[in-house]
């Protein structure tokens, strides 16, 4: 299935104006009302729907299946030749569950077992909820399976331990699960993680005399707090293998594509934000396609209109998969009106060109907008729909419609195109933001705002850049980059240090922030800041440190030109944020280039083996971010200029910041192909001249919007195409070898 060209361009849609997770069976009037509806979303280019399964329906009672609905709407689809992806919603789970098991509720941290109201189901760590759960899992995917329509599983949407309530009578923030089943199942975990009982008593500096006696831990203790990074691996890696599970049962009885997706990319969130978060690069390994939600209008959301945050966001799912050789895709974009309560946030026809655009532009393999009919009820009452509440077609579904069907004319280029390769590296540390929790911190604004602040500096200079992971580094995954960014680094493994110094000794570029290399994995000190070794890659330690409160920029001025800083000049003053740490040079080869207001060094280079080491007394990533300071942007953009990294596309008569190019690359029938974007994301009329490095050669060009011959000429060794573009405009262009 991977292989066919097939991109799923749907709309969320089980039958009626139900909204998920809830499925009402059909009536009389269904087959004419559903066949309506399918009519229009097939009318406005999608070619797929996305419906849904929830269990409490299903299986109102232990072997009673009930899949009228599904039935139905599988018989239209086939009628209408509309793909269909089935996700499947086992946290809406029927009451019976709680009579036959009554242990199976999830238990908070402080003891309360929660009774489901629809949500959040039962624990699955009960054996009994568990070989239920594989019962109707396999049930729904015999149904499904020999439909000629069906096309792929969304197991589990947004992920996390607990999800769907808002649990305010109880002790917040709460924490599951605690039932007994779990706490075992933890025990279990440490006993593979430590091997014997005496390393697990090291470690946490316990004398347990069994493994039975273990507790799930609580809470943050000043000593030490090694065990509660204990207990957050274990969630982290117990979403992944819960979602594996769900995979394999699928997979005894059928093989279509499995997926599922986050509900925000890891990059904004904290691991146990809303009752617990996944590892966006754990998760991949679990299904075929993983994916995220994508909500830039959602009520509250301000910084989303921002094209570099949306693109951070796309950029670190697609990161997630690449590292394990798989596509991603949005399982939620945005398709209406961001209703919550009494608040909107008003969603445009623009919008969804650009949500959408944007999306294919950096990669997404499949998107389904949620949904097709607004909100019958609930928290979103009248929000999210495509369509308006009669159940005609918006301005928006014509829209995305519009831009759907442009994608089955180029079927094959837009599923085989890749982004160009990022020669930048920005290290998402999940052991960071785990020690950031540790620390008592529950807001993930100053991590998520760090990594985001170096992506938007590589953004703004139309330079590609990826999000890695830890574990990516200690396996030898910086070896295809050239510049390294830590933003956010606290807390360092060992053994990433010493595949970072490797690196750099090889002639790679790191630049860390302050604080790096604080603690190491278990939550302990090293004998300097940075330290593990890495205070021999930077040339320096931490003198001494102190907060500074989160509205006060943390000045720096550069006090000496270096090559590695080339867009800096003496007397420049750079804008950092929540940190000054001042730095002691450790070696001959360490130059200090900026200095705090009172003199103190504050920035160190160092030259270590054939690489550099550049460290930073402060979070300057999060102050360019926080003070949009151009000195700070320019700081970390010049790296990229002294690494030798070469723009895939360089912009000439427009403003950097006003424009956005992007490529996907590959192979169709033999020939090589580009697929260029450009976004013109001001509201002033732009004439961008988009110089793009492609090997030598005749090609032609195309506008895949009128179909039309698009001028390409060549001007020192790039190709050069031109077009007005109109405030808000989305150009994109197929090019392929002649």
């Amino acid at each position: 299935m991977l292989n066919e060209p097939f991109l799923p361009i749907a709309v969320w849609y089980t039958g009626g104006r139900t909204r998920a997770t809830m499925v009402r069976p059909p009536d009389a009037d269904s087959p004419r009302t559903w066949k309506r509806d399918l009519e229009a979303i097939k009318a406005c280019g999608f070619n797929t729907v996305r419906c849904w399964v929830d269990w409490a329906s299903a299986e109102p009672q232990p072997g009673d299946y009930r899949f009228d609905a599904l039935d139905l709407l599988m018989d239209l689809t086939e009628q209408l030749d509309l793909k269909v992806i089935c996700q499947l919603y086992l946290d809406s789970a029927p009451d019976w569950l709680v009579h036959y098991y009554p242990d199976c509720r999830y238990v908070s941290a402080s003891g309360i077992p929660v009774d489901s109201q629809g949500a959040p189901g039962y624990c699955y760590d009960n054996p009994g909820v568990r070989t239920a759960a594989e019962r109707f899992m396999v049930e729904v995917a015999r149904r499904l399976a020999p439909r000629p329509t069906f096309y792929a599983w969304d197991l589990w949407s947004e992920p996390h331990i607990v999800q769907w309530g808002y649990f305010d009578y109880l002790p917040q923030p709460p924490v599951f699960c605690y039932c007994h089943h779990t706490v075992q199942r933890f025990r279990d975990w440490l006993q593979r993680r430590y091997g014997a009982l005496d390393a697990l008593n090291r470690a946490w500096y316990r004398t347990f005399t069994s493994w039975d006696v273990i507790p799930a831990p609580k809470f943050i203790s000043l000593m030490t707090y090694t065990e509660y990074i204990d207990w957050i691996h274990f969630i982290m890696e117990k979403l992944a293998c819960d979602l594996r599970w769900r995979h394999d049962t699928i997979r005894q009885a059928d093989h279509h594509l499995t997926t599922s997706h986050s509900a925000v990319p890891s990059v904004l969130t904290l691991p146990l934000d809303e009752q617990g978060s996944p590892d966006d690069w754990k998760m991949p390994h679990s299904v075929d396609i993983w994916g995220t939600s994508l909500y830039p209008k959602h009520v509250g959301a301000k910084e989303t209109s921002d094209p570099s945050f949306r693109a951070a966001m796309l950029t670190s799912t697609r990161s997630a998969c690449d590292a394990v050789g798989k596509p991603y895709w949005l399982g939620e974009l945005q398709a209406g009106h961001g209703y919550v309560g009494m608040f909107a946030s008003h969603m445009t026809a623009v919008d969804a060109r650009h949500y959408t655009w944007h999306a294919l532009a950096h990669g997404a393999k499949g998107l389904c907008f949620y949904a097709w009919h607004p909100m019958s009820s609930g928290y979103e009452s009248g929000g999210f729909g495509m369509a308006h509440l009669d159940g005609s077609p918006s301005d928006r579904a014509l829209a995305a419609g519009a831009i759907a069907q442009l994608v089955e004319q180029e079927m094959e280029c837009f599923v085989a195109g890749k982004t160009t390769p990022a020669e930048v590296a920005i290290c998402w540390n999940v052991h960071a933001n785990i020690m950031w929790q540790c620390m008592r911190q529950t807001w993930h604004y100053i991590p998520s705002r760090s990594y985001i602040g170096a992506y938007r500096a590589f953004f703004q200079e139309h330079l590609p850049a990826d999000f890695i992971h830890p574990d990516q580094i200690v396996a030898g995954g910086l070896q295809r980059y050239k510049l390294l960014a830590l933003p956010f680094s606290f807390m360092t493994p060992r053994t990433m240090a010493a595949a970072i110094a490797d690196w750099v000794v090889q002639g790679g570029v790191a630049v860390a922030e302050a604080r790096t290399g604080w603690n190491d994995e278990t939550g302990y000190c090293g004998d300097a800041i940075p330290g593990f070794g890495l205070e021999k890659v930077f040339g320096c330690r931490e003198q001494g440190a102190q907060g500074v409160d989160e509205q006060s920029a943390v000045k720096v001025r550069i006090v000496r030109k270096h090559p590695l800083l080339p867009r800096l000049n003496v007397g420049d003053v750079l804008s950092g944020a929540r940190f000054r740490e001042a730095l002691e040079p450790l070696a001959p080869t360490a130059e200090v280039v900026g200095e705090f207001e009172d003199g103190a060094p504050a920035i160190v280079v160092n030259r270590f083996g054939q690489g550099w080491g550049v460290f930073v007394g402060t979070m300057l990533s999060l102050g360019f971010y926080r003070f949009g300071d151009e000195k700070s942007g320019d700081f970390l953009k010049g790296l990229a200029d002294a690494a030798g990294i070469r723009k895939p596309v360089t912009v000439h008569d427009a403003p950097a910041a006003a424009v956005e190019p992007r490529l996907l690359e590959g192979k169709t029938a033999g020939k090589r192909f580009w697929l260029f974007f450009g976004f013109n994301h001001s509201a002033a009329s732009l004439a961008p001249q988009w110089r793009l490095d492609l090997p030598a050669g005749a090609y032609t060009a195309i506008d895949i919007a009128t179909r039309r011959p698009v001028a390409l000429r060549w001007e020192d060794g790039r190709a050069v195409l031109q077009k007005q573009l109109e405030p808000q405009e989305i150009w994109v262009v197929k090019i392929i070898e002649a």
